[in-house]
C-alpha cells in the first residue's frame, strides 16, 4: 500500500525585477500582466465551493504525446497547450484551493508524436510531469513505441506511480503497479486502479510487444475493485480504454466512483454518465485541463462542478519549466527548422477525416511509395498520420511531427484473396471510432457500402483472387500491426531501406511543390 501526501497550498513567488530609478522594467511589466491574466483565469474557472463534506479537487489530462511546446491548430490561430502553461495552471489551482486537497492525474500516452519525444525517448517528459506534480498515471498504448527497454528505463526513473493492472510482460515483468492508494489529506483515502486498452498489442509494432499480454479490463477490474472498495473513500479508475471501453466498464463493474479516461482524444466538456458513473476525458496534447471538484459526504460522492479549461495564451508560462523546454528544443531547432520543399495544397491528417475517408495526404504518401517501389498496390494505416501540414514551405519538424513513427517500406507479394481480406477488414472498421487501422491506398479503387467492401479493383481491373500482386506497406503492417494478420503472410518480403519520412522528404526536395488530392479511389456509402 502506498500513501502520498501533498501540501494543498504553494507560496506564490515574489517578483522583484525593476529598471532604473525604481521604474518597472519591461520584464517586470510582462510578469505582472501575466499574473493579472492568471488571476482573471482563476476567477473565471474557480469551481463552486462545497457546502459540506470533505472536498477534493482532481485535475486531469491525457494523450500528451510529447507535446512539450504550445501548438496551433492552423497557422495564424492562437496556440494551445505547452507544459510550461500547464504547470502554471496546476500551480495556481493548488495555491487557490486552500480548503481542498488537489490530485493531478494523467490518463496515458506520454510518448510519441513530436520530434522532441522521438529524440529524447520521453525521459524529459516524464521528469517534467513529476516536476509539475503528477500524482499518478496509467500506461498508454504508445508507451512501448520506443521499445520495452526504454519503457523499463522510464519506469525506473519515474517519480510517481505508473499503473497497468491488466498488462503482463514475460519473462521479465514491468515495474508498473496495478493500483495505488493515495492519502491526499488526513483520513481521506483515494484508490486509483489503472487499466490499459487491449489495443496495446495491435497498435504497437509487433517487435515491441513480444511477451506482452493485455488482459480483459472488465475481468481485471472486477478482481481489484472488490478488494479496493473497502479500503477507499473514493475509487477512481484511471483508464486508457477509450470512452466505449469506459462505458462498458461502468455498466459491468459496480463500485467505481469516477472514470478518468484517455485514448480517444475526446474533449468531454461535461461528465458522460454511464450506470451512474461519471466518465471524464480532456482532449489531447495538454490543450485542456480537466478540473473536477467534488465532496465526499456520509451519503456518498457529490460532484460540485466540472470544467474543461483551455490551456491557452492567456496563461503565463511557469519560468523554470519553460527554461527546461527551451533548453531541450535549442539542440534540435537548427536541424528541424530546415525547409526541404513546398506543398501546393494542405495535407489533412485530422483523425475524423483520415481515419474514415480517402484523403489527399494518404493518397500522396501511398502513391509515392507505390511509384518508388514499382508496386501494384500500396497500403498505409491511417493511424500513422499524426498531424496535418499546411500548404507552403515544409520543414523537417513538420514532417517528423506528421509522420513520427517513421516506418520502413517493405515490399512483397499477396494474392488477390489476401488483399481482398485486408481491405474488407479495413472497410468493416466502425468509422465513428476513428480507427487507426483504416487503410489509405494506392493502385486500388473500392467502395465501402454500409461497412462492407464492394466493387474492389486493382488498377483498372477487378481483383483476381488467385493472381499475385506486388504490394508495398510500412513494416508495422507487414508485421501484422493493427490486427492485419493477413498482411504478415506477405511472400518474399524485402525491407527497402526507405523510411516513409525519407521518401516524403526526397519528394519535396525534387521538383515542383507537391500537390495532394482525392480522386474517388475510396468511396463510402451509407
Amino acid at each position: 500500500m502506498t500513501a502520498l501526501q501533498r501540501s494543498t497550498s504553494t507560496p506564490a513567488p515574489r517578483v522583484c525585477a525593476t529598471g532604473p530609478a525604481g521604474i518597472p522594467s519591461a520584464r517586470a511589466r510582462r510578469v505582472r500582466l501575466a499574473l493579472v491574466w492568471l488571476l482573471l483565469w482563476l476567477l473565471v474557472w474557480l469551481p463552486l465551493q462545497a457546502q459540506g463534506g470533505q472536498r477534493l479537487t482532481i485535475l486531469h489530462f491525457n494523450d500528451f504525446h510529447g507535446q512539450l511546446q504550445p501548438m496551433a491548430a492552423a497557422p495564424g490561430l492562437p496556440s494551445r497547450g505547452g507544459i510550461a502553461r500547464l504547470a502554471s495552471a496546476v500551480q495556481a489551482v493548488r495555491s487557490q484551493e486552500a480548503t481542498a486537497p488537489v490530485l493531478l492525474l494523467f490518463a496515458g500516452d506520454l510518448l510519441q508524436g513530436t520530434p522532441t519525444s522521438t529524440a529524447f525517448l520521453g525521459r524529459p517528459d516524464l521528469d517534467l510531469f513529476a516536476d509539475i506534480g503528477v500524482d499518478a498515471a496509467v500506461m498508454g498504448n504508445h508507451e512501448l513505441d520506443f521499445g520495452q527497454d526504454n519503457f523499463r528505463a522510464l519506469l525506473a526513473a519515474a517519480r510517481f506511480p505508473l499503473l497497468a493492472a491488466n498488462v503482463r510482460a514475460s519473462p521479465e515483468p514491468f515495474a508498473t503497479q496495478p493500483w495505488v492508494l493515495l492519502q491526499p489529506a488526513p483520513g481521506l483515502r483515494v484508490a486509483l486502479l489503472g487499466l490499459v486498452t487491449q489495443e496495446l498489442t495491435s497498435t504497437t509494432h509487433p517487435r515491441h510487444t513480444r511477451g506482452i499480454q493485455a488482459l480483459d479490463p472488465i475481468h481485471t477490474a472486477r478482481h481489484w475493485v472488490s478488494r479496493l472498495r473497502p479500503e477507499a473513500d473514493l475509487l477512481v479508475v484511471l483508464s486508457h480504454l477509450g470512452v466505449d471501453g469506459d462505458r462498458a466498464l461502468a455498466r459491468a463493474v459496480p463500485g467505481i466512483d469516477v472514470i478518468i479516461g484517455g485514448h480517444d482524444h475526446l474533449r468531454l466538456t461535461e461528465p458522460l454518465v454511464e450506470a451512474g458513473v461519471p466518465i471524464l476525458q480532456a482532449g489531447a496534447r495538454g490543450a485542456d485541463l480537466g478540473w473536477l471538484s467534488l465532496a465526499l459526504t456520509p451519503h456518498g460522492m457529490e460532484i460540485l462542478d466540472y470544467r474543461l479549461m483551455p490551456i491557452d495564451q492567456h496563461l503565463p508560462e511557469q519560468p523554470v519549466v519553460a527554461a527546461r523546454v527551451a533548453e531541450l528544443q535549442q539542440g534540435l531547432d537548427a536541424e528541424l527548422s530546415v525547409v526541404v520543399g513546398r506543398l501546393a495544397t494542405d495535407l489533412d491528417a485530422r483523425r475524423e477525416v483520415i481515419r474514415r475517408h480517402e484523403t489527399g495526404f494518404g493518397n500522396l504518401v501511398a502513391d509515392l511509395a507505390r511509384r518508388l517501389t514499382a508496386s501494384d498496390v500500396a497500403l498505409f494505416n491511417a493511424g500513422g498520420f499524426r498531424a496535418s501540414i499546411p500548404a507552403g514551405p515544409v520543414s523537417l519538424e513538420q514532417i517528423y511531427t506528421a509522420l513520427p513513427f517513421g516506418g520502413e517500406l517493405v515490399t512483397g507479394t499477396l494474392d488477390g484473396a489476401q488483399l481482398q481480406q485486408a481491405l474488407a477488414q479495413s472497410a468493416e472498421l466502425p468509422p465513428q471510432n476513428n480507427p487507426g487501422g483504416f487503410l489509405q491506398v494506392s493502385g486500388v479503387r473500392l467502395v465501402i457500402d454500409d461497412g462492407q467492401l464492394s466493387d474492389l479493383r486493382i488498377g483498372d481491373a477487378p481483383v483476381e483472387p488467385g493472381h499475385r500482386y506486388r504490394v508495398v506497406m510500412p513494416d508495422f503492417l507487414a508485421a501484422g500491426g493493427d490486427g492485419y494478420e493477413v498482411l504478415s503472410r506477405l511472400q518474399d518480403p524485402v525491407r527497402t531501406g526507405w523510411l516513409v519520412t525519407d521518401m516524403l522528404i526526397e519528394a519535396l526536395r525534387n521538383g515542383e511543390p507537391l500537390r495532394a488530392a482525392t480522386d474517388g479511389r475510396i468511396q463510402r456509402r451509407y
